[in-house]
């Protein structure tokens, strides 16, 4: 009975070639200049922290492609639900689950490559972000994953590395703790490549820790926190449609590995509108209020940097610290890796002052960072000491009487700035 077993002859001339080869790459490897110590930052990302994914161009067969392999009428529903979309923006009332999924729908439309993987998916998960993606683009582009973030992130990274587009869609971020190897290994891929191989991925999901959030400790971790220390990834936040809408569309159409972190207890309370089109930095903070002059004049307005829930909390404590005649400039951290030391020094260089509402630990949290670079970079602007209002280092309670004395809020917030102002340190 014959079968496909290669001869002791094949075998040996087969090992003499790789032999050959191995002893070929070990020679040019000692015969090749040492790389430049300048190549490790250019290894960093893919694609600068400044580009401008507007003028990202599209393949020129994309159309082709998608109408050739999607359903006419499946096509036709997609269509009729991204309209549907628009006109709830338009009126003020769509919300950040709504403006992700319009996001991906129109991204899985312009390039053909592009896939999404999430659970719950055909159902549209927990706040529709995969909305209509496997009804419009079947299974091979939009996949029903089980409850394992590892596997199917590890099934993404896989897509990244052989030219496709992937998108992770997680129902609760804090489980993407399952997936830190693959998210490590999406990071580093294009630096141990040589730049070889790009990692197109983007991972998207509900996350932080909002007061009186009632959802116990594995569901409260600060998964952004974790992930701050992975080399190669750019880490995002959006508190609003608009935010979410357009840095969604930047971190799909980027060439390298991203998280965006939405707020858990607003994806579909926060209403608003997007501009339709636009692609947002993603290496930029948002000015959200500015103290006014006299209140700089005054010595009285301060810096308060925040993100996720923080950015309500902080809104909403806006009144209650005008009233006591004190003001702030308020500043979303949209991008937390890197981050935008700039748009802080310039509102240091008015207020020399500077409250951090953190949702992450004392120990090893956003504001850990955030505070240590203030002090390296932008020392000589500060009159008093960065104050971090921070979570407790010990796990989120479920019982809201307990969970006051871990998660920090508005309230914290408005004595934060009373202190500020009257310089008690």
């Amino acid at each position: 009975e014959s079968c496909d077993v290669a001869s002791e002859e094949e075998l040996t001339a087969t090992k003499k070639q790789v032999m050959a080869e191995v002893k070929e790459a070990v020679n040019f490897a000692k015969n090749s200049p040492e790389p430049p110590a300048s190549l490790a930052k250019e290894l960093e990302f893919p694609d600068a922290p400044d580009t401008d994914y507007n003028n990202r161009p599209v393949r020129a067969d994309a159309e082709a492609i998608t109408t050739a392999s999607t359903d006419a009428d499946a096509l036709a529903r997609c269509e009729e639900h991204i309209a549907s979309l628009k006109e709830k923006s338009a009126a003020g009332m769509i919300t950040i689950g709504d403006a992700v999924n319009l996001a991906i729908l129109e991204e899985m439309l312009r390039d053909p490559m592009t896939t999404i993987h999430a659970e719950d998916l055909q159902a549209g998960s927990s706040y529709d972000i995969p909305k209509l993606t496997q009804q419009t683009f079947g299974t091979l582009r939009a996949a029903d994953e089980i409850i394992d973030e590892g596997h199917f992130i590890g099934k993404a990274l896989g897509e990244g590395m052989n030219g496709y587009r992937p998108i992770v869609e997680l129902m609760n971020t804090n489980f993407g703790i399952y997936g830190m190897a693959e998210l490590s290994s999406a990071g580093n891929t294009y630096a141990t490549t040589g730049g070889q191989f790009e990692m197109p991925m983007t991972i998207i999901g509900a996350g932080g820790t909002a007061p009186n959030q009632a959802l116990g400790a594995e569901h409260s971790q600060p998964f952004h926190a974790y992930v701050m220390g992975i080399p190669g990834l750019k880490i995002c936040t959006a508190s609003s449609p608009e935010a979410a809408y357009g840095i969604a569309k930047s971190m799909i159409r980027d060439n390298g590995p991203g998280i965006l972190f939405l707020p858990v207890k607003q994806m579909k309370s926060v209403k608003g509108s997007v501009n339709e089109d636009v692609c947002l930095p993603m290496n930029k903070a948002r000015t959200l209020h500015k103290a006014s002059d006299a209140s700089v004049s005054a010595n009285k307005a301060v810096t308060v940097l925040t993100y996720l829930h923080g950015v309500k909390e902080a809104q909403e404590a806006l009144a209650t610290i005008n009233a006591d005649g004190n003001d702030i400039d308020l500043i979303e951290l949209t991008s937390l890796k890197p981050l935008d030391i700039d748009t802080i020094r310039a509102s240091l260089e008015r207020t020399h002052k500077v409250i951090i509402l953190d949702e992450s630990t004392l120990s090893g949290g956003v504001g850990a960072t955030v505070s240590a670079l203030i002090s390296e970079k932008c020392f000589d602007e500060l009159d008093a000491p960065v104050r971090r209002l921070c979570m407790d280092d010990a796990p989120v309670p479920y019982a809201a009487s307990m969970e006051k004395a871990v998660v920090k809020r508005g309230s914290d917030l408005i004595e934060a700035v009373r202190d500020a102002v009257a310089m008690k340190l």
